[in-house]
């Protein structure tokens, strides 16, 4: 992380892990009520953030990425995933131009795995992997009133999502703004840290400042999953929704695992799907883990845990992979292994062809 960034957010109460996360600006129990309330900023700045430059820049992304890489420009931005040639999600990334150059987002703990691997697919090709973690820093923004506090506070407006554009306002010419999938409108900035300190003390005006943790419960709300070292590999990218989420394009080029992803499409239906979940009462279940669901007739089901978060009301929200036939047929209320209610909320887009 920027050390002139990471004095900045001490200052400002930020507590750290060891990966430059922030777990806490001092009341984390409001930091996660106000997720549901917003506006909320939170610091991003330990994420991985990869520059990927030089002549054969957009050809070597095209031919690894699941998406169209040609849809990237200045004014747009999308979500990709890189697979193993098995179809199993390696990472989820957050793509954008900054600079003319192609960048790419993502969680923190793959940082080094995924530079080493893309590195070795580089070849002759001209391209060049750059860690600009410590270099840019990168904030959340997030809110029911998020567009109008953004207008406001850095003459910025961006109607739609996945749209871009460099911040207008002065002092702030440098950060990019991308608009990024709800629950409400958010946005990611990215940019030097003297200027993102400006655009912080700006938005801090009308927002509240929360966690990075509480941060993912808008994914959650959104269904969008957070592929971290615990569960990279561990799923075909249909079963993390990532085609429903457009970030999969199906007429595009070859792309590691290419074939299966799009036998499961065109020839077969998507056994397991991410789901939203809601346990009443705390529980916990890290990422990667599995957990038994019982019906009212005592059948057992296997989730497979994606991400899971206290709810800002109660109980514990999140984001889970299981088997669609078999929860069809279940019976009545489910229930955890400990016997605590667990209900399956909808998600903002729908896994059935017939939802």
């Amino acid at each position: 992380m920027n050390h002139a960034w990471q004095d900045f957010l001490t200052q400002q109460g930020a507590q750290l892990n060891e990966l430059g996360r922030v777990l806490t600006f001092g009341e984390p129990e409001l930091e996660r009520t106000l997720v549901k309330h917003g506006p909320v900023m939170t610091s991003l700045a330990s994420e991985a953030l990869i520059r990927v430059s030089g002549e054969d820049a957009k050809s070597f992304l095209q031919a690894q990425l699941t998406n169209d890489i040609d849809a990237v420009s200045n004014k747009q931005g999308q979500m990709s995933a890189w697979c193993d040639p098995k179809g199993q999600v390696l990472a989820l990334f957050y793509v954008f131009m900054y600079d003319r150059n192609y960048y790419l987002l993502f969680d923190a703990t793959l940082k080094e795995a995924i530079l080493k691997r893309l590195q070795m697919f580089i070849l002759r090709a001209k391209v060049e992997l750059t860690d600009c973690t410590d270099t840019l820093v990168t904030i959340g923004y997030g809110g029911e009133f998020a567009d109008l506090d953004v207008q406001r506070a850095l003459d910025l407006k961006l109607k739609e999502t996945w749209s871009c554009s460099m911040v207008p306002a002065e002092g702030m010419r440098k950060i990019k703004a991308i608009k990024i999938p709800g629950p409400y409108h958010r946005y990611l900035m990215v940019g030097p840290a003297e200027q993102m300190i400006s655009a912080w003390e700006k938005l801090l005006v009308n927002a509240d400042k929360t966690n990075q943790q509480d941060w993912h419960l808008l994914d959650i709300a959104a269904g969008i999953p957070v592929v971290g070292s615990a569960i990279s590999g561990q799923f075909i990218a249909q079963m993390l929704n990532l085609d429903k989420l457009n970030a999969i394009n199906f007429k595009k080029g070859c792309f590691p695992g290419q074939e299966i992803i799009a036998r499961m499409h065109y020839r077969a239906s998507v056994p397991k799907r991410m789901l939203k979940v809601h346990v009443q009462g705390d529980f916990a279940s890290a990422p990667g883990a599995t957990f038994n669901v019982f019906d009212e007739s005592g059948k057992r089901m296997a989730f497979e845990t994606v991400y899971f978060r206290p709810d800002p009301i109660e109980g514990t929200l999140g984001l889970a992979v299981a088997n669609l036939k078999t929860l069809k047929n279940a019976q009545g209320q489910l229930k955890t292994e400990d016997g605590l209610p667990l209900t399956i909320q909808p998600l903002p887009y729908p896994i059935l062809e017939d939802d």
